[in-house]
């Protein structure tokens, strides 16, 4: 028996510039100043004060690239902290992983023992370089603890773009739907729901179309026969495969295809 998993979105672009971690009052203060960088704090003991807010232990800052920013300890009881620098073309993306509060910047956690490990670690080093797996393994770490507070929304969310990604890979074999449920263990009219929630479109209605689409671009851009486009797209029934397009084209796959090639010919 085989089993398969998708993830529910594909991951932009993420490297790590740095990781490091401080504790001491002149080293955890900073600004105000224009930092044109991703970077992530968390605090792990005492408390201090990020754009004048109060970040306790178990909460963090997040600020972006070109964002003015100015932080500083506590004087009774200076904070300790661990930071991530990193590089990405997406910022957002994991912005809303931590999803800090909009107007301060502060979101919480709750692994400070695992920040401490890692703060711990870093500070028993006497290597001042790590290698790309191993900073990645930590962010991904503290990213995949982020995700498992999400809420039934965000959970609703991933199901939704699981079924789309499934759809988008899968297209070929023109699942069913009940069949895409239980990829998901979820029911169909939980995946109906959510599906139609967050893309305005039922689950098979996008199926059609995307295989529409696939469809039409074979028909313009290659050589292969109806026959072999009708299979690339999960129909291996030709007849079938031409009377869904026809009903959704308004024209059958050959008078498509001749229309279009005509079209290109004379534009050349």
């Amino acid at each position: 028996m085989t089993y398969e998993v998708y993830s529910s979105e594909m991951m932009p672009r993420v490297s790590i510039i740095s990781l490091g971690c401080a504790r001491d009052i002149d080293s955890t203060r900073s600004g105000p100043l224009r930092r044109n960088v991703f970077v992530v704090h968390y605090c792990i003991s005492g408390h201090g004060y990020f754009l004048d807010n109060r970040v306790d232990a178990g909460q963090g800052f997040v600020f972006l690239p070109g964002q003015i920013v100015e932080y500083h300890p506590s004087k009774s009881d200076p904070w300790a902290y661990y930071w991530i620098i990193i590089d990405t073309d997406e910022p957002q993306y994991f912005l809303n992983i931590f999803n800090p509060d909009p107007s301060t910047g502060i979101f919480s956690y709750n692994f400070v023992d695992i920040v401490e490990e890692q703060f711990r670690i870093l500070e028993r080093s006497r290597n001042f370089y790590v290698s790309p797996v191993n900073s990645l393994a930590v962010f991904f770490d503290f990213l995949r603890r982020h995700a498992t507070n999400e809420t039934g929304a965000t959970r609703a969310r991933d199901y939704a773009k699981a079924a789309k990604n499934y759809i988008d890979t899968n297209y070929h074999l023109h699942p069913s739907i009940c069949e895409l449920a239980k990829q998901l263990n979820i029911s169909q009219s939980y995946l109906y729901r959510v599906f139609f929630e967050e893309y305005g479109i039922s689950p098979k209605e996008y199926l059609n179309r995307f295989c529409l689409e696939q469809a039409k671009s074979l028909l313009r851009h290659s050589d292969l026969n109806v026959s072999q486009i009708a299979a690339s797209v999960g129909y291996n029934d030709v007849l079938a495969f031409s009377s869904f397009f026809s009903k959704k084209q308004g024209k059958s796959p050959t008078a498509y295809r001749k229309e279009k090639l005509q079209k290109a010919e004379k534009n050349m």
